[in-house]
């Protein structure tokens, strides 16, 4: 029966011979060398090179080491500038990795690579990395030459299947026949392009495209190489490859646009029309490796013809049908596309009359196309229209006795991708966002992740973003990486700065995030301190600039990892009547730009002042205006003043104590006070904290309240300053202490915590304390410095020697 069946192929084929058409379209894909940028190259510059003429720039080289990590390309300057000029010119620039090494072929990192599954993950996160990194329209795989298809296929699928995943292209450079490991290139259909290394004469030009064509490559993706290296290579030439790839290929192939003996003038002329805007010759297969349900499975002692075989990208499997009509297979493309296209490769065991259909839930089907009297082995169907995540093949009619085989079933349209609240509401600002509620969208629409899959395995599995239970109820966002980011449509109900807190955990120090909205970063760098474990739990906070209201885009962008990430939320402060007014301070320090104005400037991250280093210093500001105040918040660098006064003016010569503070500490401090009039408001410090001077991030006034109205306090638990409740007390004995110290509270809370805070901000100590109670804790081992106890508002200073 076999024997039959490749006979019966083998005549068909006879009728069946492969023609070329030209394109409406070519391709010009030009290699731009890493290290011509500066030296004596013809094109030395982004900026020299005439965009007009190229539709794809390959910036080479970047090359992995044999764990599979890549952190950086060479003159990264000179990929920025390229990708911007070549975008505004709509060329599209991906980065090449590889290239010809001196241990080429069997012994490059990427052999190394094939076989370590984590080196294969790092590869992959890494390349997808560069591209978010350097806005990449892809990567080019330039593996000179793998050793076989196992270790090809190792590398070279996870890396298409992300790029693809992220709306990127995924290109190859190939030897130009089975000669130098030809044949090892497997599973070819999931290129976007295969830019062919064949540099040799027209003889050679020639077969190497009839090689690729046997391959399964399609005619539009097959791009002939051409060398501007030498000055053998001349216009009449480059005339004549440009004409051949006219006729069997999708356009042109150029190593190195750099060199100063390639004519590409010669190339775009004899070309004549290439693909820009939105004509698009390189369309993803969308069925790739999708899964396949059939309707029957032929039984065969000989051929594995599983339906896995239909989307596997390899034109030398297939699957195969019982041997009776009607028979059927479906793919799932795993998301909603628009199909405009379908291409079916069969094997000599074809359909005469067949339905093409389309549906959203594998169920209900509608009709794209009927096709009828078909003759031939490869229909290519095109000028669809329909919308489903499921393609179907309903054969109706056999062609032969024998069932319906398909080499290969191709898919092919648009992605329905819209962004969409998670839950179908929009997140409200004041208020709490949950982090694992990340917006719909997918990967590089609503998020950006780096995983191949859902590290947490739990809540959103479908999906890559890293997702595990969290102790506190419901889930959290873990396992990030650098890069990655989760964007969350919210509404700003309320106009005004706010307080941005967001609850987070890790178990080193050093990690931090920050907070875009509408793609303004309204946080600067948020640390994120060492909690001692992935699941113990702190809040750390910020101040936002004054947001607008209305409908937005918020993006959690992810700077240093790892940490866990719970929830944000977003707390409404009064107006700051401070902010960017005039200021006066007593002194400055010497040789730095800490001026006054730079804690009134709104930013309390990056700038700050400070003072000399004397206790009796001050900071004040004019309100323009006589207003009612009755609130001062600083923003304490760790230069901080133990004690100090709040006071006003009315004619910034009288002064009035408002407030007077002995227990600073590094960090917030909400300072309030019964409303009093005032045009001017200063700190005045009275005893350092440190030996240094004192340091302001940011000083911030607030108006007293409307009358009759109820303020809540602004939530600030680490350094707010307030009065504290009679019926409540806290002692410290010995201070200084160089062994144990002991805490005694009385009336405290049956849920308060104690903390120890040391002088930058960090906890080194805490425990539960309740009513009357005594803690004895062991300091022997802490560094000496000073240090803050924290039993709820109250807190006291201490000395450990």
């Amino acid at each position: 029966m076999q024997k039959l069946k490749l006979l019966f192929l083998a005549a068909f084929s006879m009728f069946s011979m492969k023609t070329f058409a030209q394109q409406s379209c070519y391709n010009v894909v030009g290699y731009y060398p890493s290290w011509v940028a500066g030296g004596n190259y013809y094109i030395n510059s982004p900026s020299k090179i005439d965009y007009s003429r190229y539709t794809h720039i390959c910036y080479a080289f970047s090359i992995p080491d044999g764990n599979g990590n890549m952190s950086s390309v060479d003159n990264a300057s000179a990929l920025r500038d390229l990708v911007s000029r070549g975008h505004a010119a709509n060329v599209k620039v991906l980065l090449s990795v590889g290239g010809w090494l001196t241990s080429s072929p069997s012994n490059t990192p990427f052999e190394a690579i094939s076989t370590n599954a984590t080196a294969i993950n790092n590869f992959v996160n890494a390349c997808a990395n560069m591209v978010t990194t350097y806005n990449l329209d892809g990567i080019d795989l330039d593996w000179e030459y793998p050793t076989s298809k196992t270790r090809w296929n190792a590398v070279a699928v996870p890396l298409g299947n992300r790029l693809h995943s992220m709306g990127k292209l995924f290109t190859a450079a190939v030897s130009e026949s089975g000669n130098n490991n030809g044949n090892n290139y497997d599973n070819v259909t999931m290129l976007d392009l295969v830019n062919i290394m064949c540099y040799g004469n027209d003889a050679l030009a020639s077969s190497a495209m009839s090689y690729w064509t046997s391959r399964g490559v399609p005619q539009n993706k097959r791009m002939l190489g051409v060398p501007f290296y030498s000055s053998d290579n001349n216009s009449a030439e480059h005339v004549r490859k440009a004409n051949m790839a006219k006729t069997t290929g999708g356009g042109i192939m150029i190593w190195d646009i750099a060199s100063e003996y390639g004519d590409i003038n010669a190339i775009y002329n004899t070309l004549g029309t290439i693909c820009k805007g939105d004509v698009n010759p390189v369309p993803q297969n969308l069925a790739s490796n999708k899964r396949v349900v059939v309707s029957s499975t032929e039984v065969s002692t000989t051929t594995s013809t599983v339906a896995s075989n239909a989307t596997d990208g390899n034109y030398g499997t297939r699957w195969s049908s019982t041997f009776s009509d009607p028979q059927w297979l479906y793919v799932d493309l795993g998301a909603t596309y628009n199909v405009n296209r379908v291409k079916i490769t069969w094997e000599a065991a074809y359909a005469s009359a067949y339905d093409i259909q389309i549906s959203a839930d594998s169920i209900n089907w509608s009709p794209l196309r009927s096709i009828t009297g078909n003759t031939t082995l490869v229909n290519d169907v095109t000028g669809l229209a329909g919308t489903g995540r499921y393609v179907r093949i309903n054969g109706t009619t056999r062609a032969t006795a024998y069932g319906y085989s398909i080499y290969e079933l191709e898919v092919y349209g648009n992605a329905v991708v819209s962004q969409t609240p998670y839950g179908g509401s929009n997140w409200a600002i004041p208020g709490k966002i949950e982090a694992e509620n990340y917006d719909n969208g997918g990967e590089g629409v609503a998020y950006h992740d780096l995983t191949p899959a859902n590290q947490g395995g739990q809540y959103r599995t479908a999906e890559a973003v890293d997702i595990e239970t969290c102790n506190e109820g419901g889930y959290n966002l873990s396992y990030v990486q650098n890069g990655e980011w989760f964007e969350y449509t919210v509404n700003v109900n309320t106009a005004g700065v706010y307080t941005l807190q967001a609850r987070v955990a890790t178990n080193a120090a050093g990690k931090s995030f920050h907070i875009e909205l509408d793609g303004q970063n309204i946080s600067g760098p948020i640390a994120i301190p060492n909690t001692g474990d992935w699941q113990t739990w702190t809040t750390v906070n910020v101040t936002t600039p004054a947001l607008t209201t209305g409908t937005k885009v918020l993006r959690l962008v992810v700077d240093a990892a790892e940490f866990n990430i719970n929830w944000l939320n977003f707390t409404l402060q009064s107006d700051n009547i401070a902010a960017n007014k005039t200021v006066s301070a007593s002194s400055v320090e010497p040789e730095t730009d800490f001026s006054a104005i730079k804690a009134f400037d709104g930013d309390a991250t990056t700038t700050r002042w400070s003072s000399a280093y004397t206790d009796s210093e001050w900071i004040a500001v004019d309100l323009g205006t006589t207003q009612s105040v009755s609130k001062v918040v600083l923003k304490w660098e760790n230069a901080f003043a133990s004690a100090y006064r709040i006071e006003t003016s009315l004619d910034n010569s009288n002064w009035s104590v408002q407030k007077e503070v002995t227990d600073g500490a590094v960090g917030t401090a909400t300072i309030s006070f019964p409303a009093v009039n005032a045009r001017y408001v200063r700190m005045h410090g009275v005893k350092r904290g440190t030996p240094y001077g004192y340091s302001i991030w940011e000083f911030e006034v607030y108006p007293a309240p409307a009358a009759g109205r109820q303020t809540i306090a602004a939530i600030n638990p680490e350094k707010a300053v307030t009065a504290k409740p009679a019926l409540f007390a806290v002692n410290i004995w010995p201070n200084p202490a160089s062994d144990v110290l002991t805490v005694q509270t009385k009336g405290a809370a049956p849920l308060a915590v104690l903390k120890a805070y040391s002088i930058d901000g960090r906890v080194v100590y805490q425990s539960k304390v309740n009513g009357a109670n005594q803690v004895q804790v062991n300091v022997s081992g802490w560094p000496k410095g000073i240090y803050v106890i924290e039993v709820g508002d109250s807190r006291k200073k201490v000395v450990v020697e």
